[in-house]
């Protein structure tokens, strides 16, 4: 619900738990018996309220200009401003930053009006000397307890000054607005570190006085960081309970999340682009949007945060919504890039008898592919491999009763292609400089009309003429030398090849709806809701060892949801540490999202292929408590162990990993949450829990097969007769139908 206090010139966004409030710092007010200016804060949009939601909405405070300290700290650098504009005396991180055509670079915005539709509330600021627009967009999402807010400047170029001196506003620095947390307190913050292999893991430490900053400057949202947080006050968080307030950055590109803790106490958190290397001229008539900022607010802890991320993503932005993502198999680690017709026929037919829903052929099917320092750019079939075309291997694995899906790398080429030599302008360099390559490629500079209508053209031609249901859109090295002048203004690059690959994305999507699309990039290195809006599902990390994508996982569940989570089981050793685990640890793991096979099957013995079509077939009963479910998140560490429970409270599917134990040990019972505390449940154990030990007597306190109530089972907790390290369980639990 959105609605405007005339009384008190406050707008009130609520959900069912949570507000967010602002309002206009009104003239004739004062601070300390002296008359608003521009240094007291006069006609400022102030925060006055992020947090639950009142059963009063006269309770909300108004919008107060804070009282300033000596000469240093103004009304206006200390209250809390929801878009802070560099201009004035303000010091901290700016909303907005741009220079005018007569080299001022002085913002003066004032409030002009606003107008609400449903859900959806636009505020508009003036700087009426340059005939500079900013509409200030907020939406509430009150199914889950959520905000988004971006902001849209405009040249009107109608003003004095601008009439006069001509030319375009020049945008250095844009991020969606601030919003603010309670002065005075100690605050953790929750945010995703990580590298290539070792992506979303959870970092924690205090927010101290100051500035720090995540971000990316690498062209695409990273494996580095990820544009997500929470805050909660003194650590006070955990699973289940306590207030977080938390957010996130829809774009694909360089980001920046700022935290500011200032010398009084104030919190500020500003979202938007990265301004290193950016600056976007504006002619009359023209505008630009910031990235969406999506924040929300529970005391539910950190639990309650995913689950209300994960449910707007499931709802709200993903394309294909609640769909149910198929199991895959992907060629990958099977041939690498000696694929041909026979070969990945032999695979698809292991695949299909295994109970396979989505074949996957990878890397090397185009072009003079074979290897990856030749061929990207240049989509068409290399004939060598593929006399006939795909059209003879998809028509096998349609037989099979699988769909066809393949690898693709649209925004890269390599110097040893058709393309690069036809078109060597056409990637991201400066003139006289060197051309860095990484991975042996070049990145195509999208910003480029022509090459967008390339990439589109032949993308929608491989998609027209071959019946693939499934695309794996990879992206595998940093943007590097980001433009030249003879591409028009070289720093807005980043902004123009993201918007060029979403209009790309919304044409295919268009063009060919019943094909799913993965991003990828190297593993992790772009995901973030931006792209989640074109993209089905998520390829978190390159690292397929099971016991580190238990680390990778978690983090990952913060914010995305299972149904966007792809995970593989792949060798026995895995490739980058040496680790050997066991088929079912290994199946386990990768049940806890999209299931994906890649190991070369042809490495498997009728006894491990009879245990992976069972476990497969175990995988698509409880998919839809996994992709659907609520997650809960009970234990990590030296056991891991989550629980997915269906809306209506019928099942629920618990997961334990035995990582190590330590001394021989018994483990403590696993307490699950998430349950009808009223119904009852029977304990199903679905997949072999190996080794076992006896139990010294037969009392234990949940074993699979007895009936209890929710509650109970919560109170009492399931007896896992895990021993050994590196074993693993599925149960379920089973509403009774007599309840």
């Amino acid at each position: 619900m959105i609605r405007f206090d005339a009384s008190r010139s406050l707008w009130i966004l609520e959900t069912a738990s949570a507000a967010f409030v602002f309002g206009l710092a009104r003239r004739g007010s004062s601070v300390d018996g002296f008359p608003q200016s521009r240094l007291s804060g006069e006609g400022l949009l102030l925060q006055t309220w992020y947090g639950p939601r009142l059963s009063d909405p006269s309770e909300y405070p108004e919008a107060v200009p804070e009282p300033g300290w000596a000469s240093f700290s103004t009304p206006a650098s200390l209250s809390p401003e929801i878009f802070p504009a560099a201009g004035g005396p303000r010091f901290g991180e700016p909303s907005l930053a741009c220079v005018f055509p007569d080299g001022v670079r002085d913002s003066a915005l004032r409030y002009r009006d606003y107008s609400i539709d449903g859900e959806k509330l636009s505020v508009f600021l003036d700087d009426s000397a340059y005939g500079l627009e900013v509409e200030l967009e907020f939406i509430a999402h009150p199914a889950w307890d959520l905000f988004s807010r971006r902001a849209i400047v405009r040249n009107r170029a109608g003003g004095s000054a601008a009439s006069s001196s001509g030319g375009s506003v020049l945008i250095e620095s844009l991020l969606s607005g601030a919003v603010y947390l309670n002065r005075g307190g100690e605050y953790r913050l929750t945010h995703l570190v990580g590298r290539w292999a070792g992506e979303t893991r959870i970092e924690r430490c205090p927010l101290g006085e100051g500035r720090f900053t995540i971000d990316s400057s690498r062209g695409f949202t990273s494996h580095h960081a990820n544009p997500f947080f929470a805050l909660d006050a003194g650590a006070s968080a955990d699973e289940d309970s306590g207030d977080v307030r938390f957010g996130c950055l829809a774009w694909s590109g360089n980001w920046k999340i700022s935290f500011e803790r200032d010398n009084f106490g104030l919190v500020k958190i500003s979202a938007g682009y990265q301004d290193r290397d950016f600056s976007i001229p504006l002619s009359s008539g023209q505008e630009v949007a910031s990235p969406s900022f999506i924040f929300g607010f529970t005391r539910g802890g950190f639990g309650a945060m995913s689950r209300a991320l994960h449910g707007w993503q499931r709802s709200a932005l993903s394309p294909s919504g609640s769909e149910l993502r198929r199991v895959l198999y992907n060629s990958w680690e099977a041939t690498a890039f000696s694929v041909d017709e026979a070969g990945q026929t032999a695979l698809a037919e292991k695949a299909a008898s295994l109970g396979v829903e989505l074949f996957v052929m990878d890397d090397g099917w185009f072009g003079e592919r074979t290897n990856d320092r030749a061929g990207l750019g240049d989509w068409t079939v290399n004939r060598k491999k593929f006399p006939r075309g795909l059209g003879p291997l998809i028509a096998r694995v349609k037989e099979l009763g699988m769909e066809f899906g393949l690898w693709v790398e649209p925004e890269m080429v390599n110097p040893d292609s058709d393309l690069y030599r036809a078109h060597p302008d056409w990637i991201y360099h400066y003139p006289g400089r060197t051309r860095t390559e990484m991975r042996n490629q070049f990145v195509l500079n999208l910003s480029i009309p022509a090459v967008e209508a390339y990439v589109f053209d032949a993308m929608h031609r491989l998609l027209s003429e071959n019946d693939i249901r499934f695309v794996k859109w990879d992206l595998n090295r940093s943007i590097s030398e980001p433009g030249s002048h003879a591409h028009g203004h070289p720093r807005d690059a980043n902004i123009r090849h993201i918007e060029a690959l979403y209009r790309i994305m919304t044409r295919l999507r268009s063009a060919h709806p019943d094909v799913r699309f993965q991003t990828c990039s190297g593993g992790g290195g772009r995901i973030d809701p931006g792209i989640l809006a074109y993209f089905d599902q998520a390829w978190p990390s390159d690292n397929t060892d099971a016991s580190d994508r238990l680390v990778i996982q978690e983090g990952f569940s913060l914010i995305y949801g299972a149904h966007i989570m792809e995970s593989w089981v792949t060798a026995r050793k895995n490739w980058l540490n040496g680790r050997e685990l066991s088929l079912e640890y290994r199946f386990h793991a990768a049940m806890a999202g999209v299931l994906g096979i890649g190991e070369n099957l042809s490495h498997w013995n009728e006894e491990e292929a009879a245990a992976a079509k069972g476990l497969i077939a175990l995988y698509k009963d409880i998919r839809p408590l996994v992709q659907n479910g609520n997650l809960y998140r009970l234990e990590s560490a030296e056991r891991t162990s989550f629980l997915y429970a269906a809306d209506d409270g019928s099942r629920a599917v618990l997961f334990v990993f035995l990582e190590r134990n330590r001394f021989g040990g018994r483990m403590p019972p696993v307490h699950p949450r998430g349950l009808d505390p009223d119904a009852r449940y029977e304990l199903v154990q679905r997949s072999p829990a190996a080794p076992l030990f006896s139990p010294p007597s037969a009392e234990i306190a949940g074993r699979a097969g007895m009936t209890l109530s929710g509650a109970a089972w919560t109170e009492r907790g399931v007896e896992v007769p895990l021993r050994e390290d590196h074993t693993s369980a599925i149960f379920e639990f089973k509403r009774s139908p007599l309840d």
